[in-house]
């Protein structure tokens, strides 16, 4: 009998196997993470023409890859390196799609809401390789587009709303323009208020220099910005607070809070401390998570939604001894705020 040749010829395609990890990718994004650098364009010219296959079969770029399945190239392809002035494409962490996975609190058929994860900006940027708007196709394959309709800072926590169809992105975009959307959030901030609940009627405007760009209090050509607070407890001179933004200004609360005297723990680009003074050796992150969202959905004139508070968060309160008052913010979600 004649021996069989398991020899691989030297123009044998590269075969990529499908695991666990991209089941359900998409296959011209799975693929974008095995050629660093290839553009779309390239691909969907590649794999029109069948030089790239799927189990031995012609497909598209928009086919849904099944765990076992075996990707196959030209062989020169895999190593190729690409025309370093093409822009690079966004390649994410596993960790950060593991994380935004479970992230998610509420699925609908025109909307996900996320409890957005510190140190994780929405948008992209020149900066910025960590990013929402990159992470979505990769960690939810089953959304075919989605829409960014509104914004949190990199290192705010909590509510976050993504439409997955062109109508509900604008519908929601309305709520959010005319501040039909009731927005709660809590923050630990630096220092004791001297009321226990008020507003904070102040105006404030992005001013930009060569380097960077800040918000400031200006009475004069400043936008008209409203916060509600309401003081939960205090101690260790750091204070629990619970804020209602009427209006959904850039970097409102921050703004806010740091013009009381009151900056929230973590958010030194408004003077807030890094350090907790009870324990120098804890670097904190901005202490400032959305809470409670809640706007009209189809025939509910109150959809809401909560996010929990992050393990960092709820450490930091037991640090403070400030834990003992969210006994008091469980209240507020079951009765209504």
């Amino acid at each position: 009998m004649k021996k069989q040749d398991n020899t691989i010829l030297p123009n044998s395609p590269y075969i990529f196997k499908v695991n666990n990890n991209y089941e359900g990718m998409r296959l011209d994004k799975f693929l974008k993470l095995k050629i660093t650098g290839i553009q779309q364009s390239h691909l969907e010219r590649l794999i029109g023409s069948g030089s790239i296959r799927v189990n031995q079969k012609k497909s598209k770029p928009s086919n849904r890859l099944n765990f076992g399945e075996q990707v196959s190239v030209p062989p020169k392809l895999k190593d190729q390196k690409f025309d370093q002035k093409v822009k690079t494409q966004f390649i994410p962490l596993k960790n950060d799609i593991k994380l935004l996975k479970s992230s998610l609190i509420k699925e609908e058929n025109d909307f996900i809401a996320l409890n957005k994860p510190s140190g994780i900006a929405v948008q992209g940027g020149s900066k910025l390789k960590r990013h929402i708007d990159g992470l979505i196709e990769y960690a939810f394959s089953n959304i075919e587009k989605h829409y960014l309709v509104h914004r949190l800072d990199r290192d705010t926590t909590g509510v976050f709303l993504i439409a997955k169809n062109k109508n509900f992105a604008k519908e929601i975009s309305e709520y959010f323009k005319h501040n039909t959307i009731r927005k709660v959030y809590i923050a630990i901030v630096c220092g004791i208020f001297q009321n226990h609940e008020g507003t904070i009627d102040i105006p404030i405007i992005k001013e930009r220099s060569d380097k960077s760009e800040k918000v400031v209090v200006d009475e004069i050509n400043g936008l008209k910005s409203i916060t509600n607070y309401k003081v939960l407890g205090s101690s260790e001179n750091y204070s629990l607070v619970l804020l209602f933004p009427k209006t959904g200004r850039t970097h409102q609360i921050r703004v806010h809070l740091s013009h009381l005297g009151n900056p929230i723990l973590g958010d030194g680009k408004y003077g807030g401390n890094f350090k907790i003074e009870k324990n120098i050796n804890k670097i904190s992150s901005l202490k400032l998570h959305c809470l409670q969202m809640s706007f009209p959905y189809k025939k509910i004139k109150n959809n809401i939604i909560n996010a929990r508070l992050n393990s960092d968060f709820s450490d930091c309160l037991k640090l403070l001894k400030l834990d003992k008052f969210l006994h008091v913010v469980n209240r507020y979600i079951e009765n209504g705020f």
